[in-house]
């Protein structure tokens, strides 16, 4: 396959996963906005699935739906279809994101200097780490990011193994 059909090939995989991923986030969120959820509901979920996964995730709706901004407790009999929606979403979060790591190598097959986007709220954006700045990618417009740096458990050992070494 040559390399520019190999990206037509990736950037409809990309569309088609942003696009199942839209449709899963409608969903969910059509469904937590008639059990009293505020807008962005089902993306807080999603988000904190991706991070903490999704048994942690519905843990913590069912012992303070707050966290969620849910109003009151999300119906007992509504929690395999939430939990059937929300696996849906993180399975499609993933799959745009892998779909969007394959468009972005191979177009910096071709342009190595070009740096990688990542998408965020289904938008392209450039993260530099030195300015702590997202660009958009097709407008230009940056702003800031707010990074944290965020010590690993390896590099957190490593770092108490050297101050016992020095005593």
């Amino acid at each position: 396959m040559n390399a520019s059909l190999e990206l037509t090939t990736a950037e409809r995989e990309l569309t088609v996963a942003r696009r199942s991923f839209n449709t899963a986030r409608r969903a969910l969120e059509t469904s937590l906005s008639q059990h009293g959820a505020r807008e962005g509901a089902a993306d807080r979920l999603i988000h904190h699935a991706d991070e903490y996964g999704i048994d942690h995730t519905l843990q913590v709706l069912a012992k303070n739906p707050a966290t969620f901004d849910f109003k009151e407790s999300f119906p007992e009999k509504e929690w395999p279809a939430l939990r059937a929606q929300l696996e849906t979403a993180y399975e499609a979060t993933h799959a745009v994101d892998l779909a969007m790591a394959t468009v972005e190598n191979l177009v910096r097959k071709d342009n190595s200097t070009r740096a990688k986007a990542i998408l965020i709220a289904d938008t392209p954006y450039v993260f530099d780490p030195k300015a702590d700045t997202l660009q958009e990618r097709d407008s230009g417009e940056t702003v800031k990011a707010d990074a944290r740096v965020v010590e690993t458990e390896s590099n957190g050992t490593s770092k108490k193994r050297e101050q016992e070494r020095d005593r």
